[in-house]
């Protein structure tokens, strides 16, 4: 009887020890190349120009996350990939209405310009 009170504790540390190592995060492979794909998207889309601190922050991001996850701290380099995409979405999204505002820009000046054609040349 004593030998199984004695087992019991051995077992139950063990069982701990397992359920800990199976719970370990994997590393975020999938999500950092989802995160370098928006971060690619971003750049194209003008965010160097148009929204240069966002595109700053997302890339020192996966930097971080990117050593994080060489150190084996999965769990931090995975928030940081979180980050680092949606900083990269926002620089994106950013570009792309910064140059919107610039095209509707040229557009009022050009209708601008036109009427100031039209009104000279109505003129007698």
């Amino acid at each position: 009887m004593k030998s199984i009170q004695a087992v019991s504790p051995a077992i139950l540390g063990l069982f701990i020890l397992i359920s800990a190592c199976a719970t370990t995060p994997q590393p975020p492979t999938a999500e950092m190349t989802r995160a370098q794909a928006e971060i690619a998207q971003a750049q194209s889309a003008g965010a160097r120009e148009f929204a240069t601190e966002y595109l700053n922050e997302s890339m020192a991001k996966m930097e971080q996350a990117e050593a994080e996850n060489a150190k084996g701290n999965s769990a931090l380099a995975a928030r940081l990939v979180e980050e680092s995409y949606a900083d990269a979405h926002l620089a994106q999204v950013s570009a792309q209405s910064a140059k919107s505002a610039r095209v509707a820009e040229d557009v009022d000046r050009s209708i601008q310009t036109l009427q100031h054609e039209e009104n000279r040349s109505n003129t007698p």
